[in-house]
């Protein structure tokens, strides 16, 4: 079995736009969206291993509104295979919990767990600019039941086994993690591409493959 690369991107407001509403729920409604900047570095990590494995196929992962295809069709204008939206009206204003749980239970529904027999990483970013609290990636993890390394900067392959360089406090920790994982990538990795010109015409064409709470289960 190939490798499968799943990097799990956000879509948000730019920060200086950002305002909350009469609920207390982010108001996006005014506010120009770009890919969360952690996240970009996300999207580069699995393009540099799919420069080293040809065949590995790269999968885009985002949860939120309809919206959010813009920006998972430019991640497939940078060079990914194919892209999903898990999109429900009732996961409005979901907390990291939620958003955790949900998301691994997307994964798991495209075939995705520790039980699966297929080898897979998932990128994140480190955290978002609209959250801030750098939980989604370990919950991903946690809930899916795979090793987790967060704060990374460096990654390299090493067979079924992934080196990832961590930054920690006064320095580094390198960890070598079994395949399957979760890598959450800081922002001080290798910078993100822009698309090219052919990838955005193809992007322009892909078909976002949509979820909703009930197909995962939740």
């Amino acid at each position: 079995m190939g490798l499968k690369i799943i990097s799990l991107i956000k879509q948000v407001p730019v920060p200086s736009e950002m305002r909350m509403g009469a609920d207390g729920l982010m108001d996006r409604t005014k506010a120009k969206s770009v890919i969360n900047v952690d996240c970009s570095f996300a999207l580069e990590q699995a393009l540099q291993i799919k420069n080293r494995i040809p065949d590995a196929e790269l999968i885009v992962l985002s949860m939120g509104p309809a919206s959010f295809e813009q920006s998972l069709r430019q991640a497939v204008g940078m060079g990914f295979d194919r892209a999903v939206l898990l999109s429900d009206r009732r996961l409005g204003g979901s907390d990291t919990y939620v958003t955790g749980l949900c998301l691994a239970a997307a994964l798991a529904k495209l075939g995705f767990s520790k039980d699966s027999g297929e080898p897979f990483i998932v990128f994140a970013g480190r955290q978002t600019s609209d959250g801030d609290t750098a939980h989604v990636p370990s919950q991903v993890a946690e809930n899916l039941g795979i090793p987790q390394a967060t704060f990374v900067e460096r990654v390299d392959l090493d067979g079924d086994h992934l080196i990832a360089r961590r930054i920690i406090e006064g320095g580094y920790q390198t960890l070598r993690l079994p395949i399957p994982c979760v890598v959450a990538i800081a922002p001080t990795a290798i910078a993100p591409r822009r698309p090219s010109l052919a990838g955005a015409m193809r992007a322009r064409r892909v078909i976002i493959e949509k979820l909703d709470l009930a197909q995962i289960g939740i």
